[in-house]
């Protein structure tokens, strides 16, 4: 092999192991760094790679465009090309981590409607659909859907959002559930008396999930008055030492007759049945 060979070979691998965005060569052009690029036309050539949806070397040219131009005019459009780019790749975290960034410099941008909603996206996208798992993510995007209606009731995503927090909003509520009644099952009526009445102070709206909760709840305090009664010491009723066995059936009998008067009719419960006996 003669050196002309040897040297064309040696840069042809220097060239495959140089990093990204130090030179490419484009129909005989050579491609600059973005570092070397002014402002104006770094920006170009990020609009270029958003258009082209090369969201993985966006993302990299931005993070060069930031720490090149911390205080460019272009700053903000940079900031939601790279959220949108880990939107559009799925990488959840790094884009509620962005779009928030984004929001704290720019709450009254004319896409911050976007940003939010896609806050609000990427919480749900991470929700598990099993009411048993846990849905602090899925609170977070109830939380997230709700702001972006409080902000942005003319949004052109207000609708979506509300369709999507009233579905998440409801496992949040059968997880309550879930979880109350396994406490239930374990006879851990303390504890599950608590889930019953969240569910009956942050879900009211929510009519089947809330007679559940109140029929639950009113068993609940039943079963702690018993034990009261049984064994005032017990640690499963210390919460409830303050107050008397009657007191806790007169509240059982309230939730009891509560539910009656919404399902329409009033017949005597159980509840009040025990507490009148």
């Amino acid at each position: 092999m003669n050196n002309t060979k040897i040297n064309t070979f040696i840069a042809g691998l220097l060239s495959l192991t140089m990093p990204l965005g130090a030179f490419v060569v484009t129909s005989g052009c050579e491609y600059k760094p973005i570092s070397e690029l002014s402002a104006e036309d770094g920006i170009v050539r990020l609009r270029e790679l958003n258009q082209e949806e090369s969201w993985e070397r966006l993302i990299q040219e931005i993070n060069e465009y930031r720490s090149r131009f911390p205080y460019s005019q272009y700053a903000a459009e940079a900031d939601l090309m790279q959220a949108n780019a880990y939107f559009k790749t799925s990488r959840h975290p790094e884009a509620i981590a962005s779009y928030d960034d984004f929001l704290r410099r720019n709450p009254s941008h004319k896409q911050a409607d976007l940003a939010l909603f896609r806050v609000a996206k990427s919480y749900d996208a991470q929700s598990p659909e099993e009411p048993e798992r846990e849905q602090a993510t899925t609170q977070k995007a109830v939380d997230k859907y709700a702001e972006l209606i409080e902000r942005f009731p003319n949004s052109e995503h207000a609708a979506e959002s509300k369709e999507r927090s009233a579905s998440l909003r409801q496992r949040v509520a059968d997880h309550h559930l879930f979880i109350g009644n396994f406490y239930w099952k374990k006879s851990l009526y303390h504890a599950a008396l608590n889930r019953y009445l969240l569910i009956l102070n942050r879900f009211s709206d929510l009519s089947e999930i809330r007679m559940a909760a109140l029929d639950r709840a009113s068993e609940s305090y039943l079963k702690l008055a018993e034990e009261l009664e049984r064994n005032p010491n017990s640690d499963a009723v210390s919460y409830f030492r303050s107050q008397t066995p009657a007191q806790l059936k007169e509240r059982s009998a309230e939730l009891a007759k509560k539910k009656q008067d919404l399902l329409g009719t009033t017949p005597k419960s159980k509840a009040s049945e025990v507490s009148e006996g």
